[in-house]
């Protein structure tokens, strides 16, 4: 079967490692439970690059969340990517990778607890997502469900921190297999403006798939230039192969919205990758 117990088991253990880690040195980063306030707004545009001994790919992704009322957020994805192939005598390929669209629903109120709904359309354009092993999905329209859950933090008078786990199940509508998807973060102040994060990304295949599971490990350094303005810098080991990839990140938050001031205030919700 395409979906392996031995992998799922590893990556969980990798994950409990990477928080452990994180913990240890102070290193964190991922919020997924928390929604954006009413006409506020989350804009991220990333540079990421990624590769093994034979798969070379760079990636410029734009990213948008929308807060249509304070629990109900509206998310947009739109990445663009280059890629060459040397399995397949260095076949290039480039164009816009699969697009999302969706929406998340925070059910709780909790201060310092974030429960959310999110659903997510998924439609491939013109990069040829079944020739990328980096887990950039397949050539079928798909539908994503997925349950974030997300925990802020104070770790000092003016520092905090917040960790989140979220679980998926994505479904194509043709012949690629569908996915469980497992995402976990955690992300601390080590000053006042500057963050250290660690995250875990893992897609396993629940039916016999062309394209082996996939998982990550990385971590990021984040600084806040104001309190609109973040700057991210950070890369990634892959666990299911060889390879990894370097990113980096510029943050703007914008809006009539005004963030609810709590003790302990919601992070900013970073995108998703892959």
């Amino acid at each position: 079967m395409g979906f392996r117990v031995k992998h799922l088991k590893g990556a969980i253990a990798a994950f409990v490692l990477s928080g452990v880690f994180a913990i240890a040195e102070a290193l964190p980063s991922l919020a997924g439970g928390f929604t954006q306030p009413k006409n506020f707004n989350f804009t991220s545009l990333s540079y990421s690059n990624f590769d093994t001994d034979t798969f070379h790919k760079q990636e410029i992704q734009f990213y948008l969340e929308h807060g249509l009322q304070d629990n109900l957020t509206f998310i947009f994805k739109s990445p663009f990517a280059w890629s060459r192939n040397d399995d397949r005598g260095g076949d290039e390929n480039s164009g816009f990778a699969p697009q999302e669209a969706g929406i998340r629903w925070r059910f709780n109120r909790d201060p310092y607890w974030a429960t959310a709904l999110q659903a997510n359309v998924i439609v491939p354009l013109g990069y040829d997502a079944d020739d990328d092993p980096s887990g950039a999905g397949n050539q079928d329209v798909g539908l994503e469900v997925s349950l974030p859950v997300s925990r802020g933090f104070q770790v000092g008078k003016q520092r905090f921190g917040y960790g989140t786990v979220e679980v998926g199940y994505r479904d194509y509508f043709g012949s690629s297999s569908d996915e469980f998807r497992l995402t976990g973060e955690l992300s601390v102040d080590i000053l006042r403006r500057f963050a250290l994060a660690t995250q875990f990304y893992g897609i396993y295949r629940l039916r016999e798939s062309e394209n082996e599971d996939f998982s990550k490990i990385g971590g990021q350094v984040r600084w806040g230039a104001n309190d609109n303005l973040t700057l991210s810098v950070g890369g990634f080991k892959n666990l299911t192969e060889f390879g990894g990839s370097f990113e980096a990140q510029i943050w703007y938050t914008f809006g009539a919205g005004k963030k609810a001031e709590s003790e302990t205030p919601a992070p900013p919700t970073e995108p998703k990758s892959p």
